[in-house]
């Protein structure tokens, strides 16, 4: 079974502006989830104070200075380097993108900000079977749940399943979990890695030469863009 993890960042939004041109979806792929976690709670104890300043909102901790999650849009560049050097050591996992450009869609494709997530997450998975990135029979995605409309929940393995076993037989079966990200640290560090790669896009490749490097030591899977470009 492949687990995957997943966060977002941007929005689908119709509006054609700067500041929301693309939306973003982290996925990191692994087997090996309880030596994640191992190295997810190092880095919080490594880096805790520096957490603790660069958390103006309160969003990695609540009010009384109690840790609840890692927050990508809360670090600065100096964190993102450091959590991507220090994840990126022991091969225990992948990170796919899925990039959207709003500017390049009509607007009733991204009416319906859900069906626009589940198809996009369909196309995605397919192209991954079939250039065998993924080649498990059974597909388990974890999902947070504050990206998901309630009436939503329900419609997107239910999609899946008829896509992808049922119409077209590329995996046996898909699972799909949602969870509150502070209750889950896989999905936070999906959390990052997709608003890396976002911030990446908005400021025209402010990372582009770590993202570069961790695609040739294979870390990154390439681009999904929507459109295909």
């Amino acid at each position: 079974m492949m687990n995957m993890y997943m966060d977002e960042s941007g929005s689908v939004h119709p509006k054609k502006n700067g500041l929301n041109q693309f939306f973003v979806i982290g996925i990191m792929m692994s087997r090996h989830e309880k030596q994640l976690r191992r190295a997810y709670k190092i880095f919080i104890r490594k880096n805790l104070e520096t957490l603790k300043k660069l958390d103006l909102e309160n969003k990695m901790f609540d009010k009384n200075g109690k840790f609840r999650e890692i927050k990508g849009s809360c670090f600065n560049r100096k964190m993102k380097l450091e959590f991507m050097h220090f994840f990126c050591q022991k091969d225990c996992f992948k990170v796919a993108y899925i990039v959207l450009d709003n500017h390049q869609l009509q607007e009733k494709f991204i009416s319906n900000k859900a069906r626009t997530f589940n198809y996009l997450l369909k196309l995605f998975l397919i192209n991954a079977v079939q250039r065998k990135y993924i080649r498990d029979a059974k597909l388990f995605l974890h999902i947070d749940e504050r990206n998901v409309k309630t009436g939503s929940k329900y419609s997107l393995e239910d999609y899946l399943n008829q896509e992808m076993v049922l119409n077209a037989e590329f995996v046996d079966s898909v699972q799909v979990k949602y969870y509150d990200s502070a209750q889950n640290p896989l999905i936070q560090i999906a959390d990052v890695f997709s608003n890396i790669m976002y911030s990446n896009l908005m400021t025209r490749g402010a990372y582009q030469k770590e993202l570069k490097e961790l695609s040739q030591k294979e870390y990154i899977l390439p681009l999904f863009f929507f459109p295909p470009k």
